[in-house]
C-alpha cells in the first residue's frame, strides 16, 4: 500500500523510496533554459522587475531550501 505522498505524486515519481529524509528532488525549470525566461518567471511571481537582485534571489532560494527540508 502506497503512502499519501506516493499517491499524490505517483505520476511524477520515478522509482521508490524507503526513508522520508532521503528523498532527492530533481526538477527541470523550463523558463531557465531560454533567453529572458527567468526574468519572465520573476515578473509573473512578483509582478515587476523591481526586486530582481542578488539579495532577493538569495532570500528566495533560502526560503525554498528551508521549506523543502521541512
Amino acid at each position: 500500500m502506497a503512502d499519501r505522498l506516493s499517491e499524490l505524486y505517483q505520476d511524477l515519481l520515478d522509482g521508490t523510496y524507503d526513508c522520508v529524509d532521503r528523498i532527492v528532488l530533481n526538477a527541470y525549470f523550463r523558463p531557465g533554459h531560454n533567453a529572458g525566461g527567468f526574468r519572465v518567471w520573476w515578473r509573473r511571481l512578483t509582478g515587476s522587475d523591481d526586486g530582481l537582485d542578488n539579495a532577493h534571489l538569495m532570500r528566495l532560494a533560502g526560503r525554498f531550501s528551508r521549506r523543502v527540508r521541512a
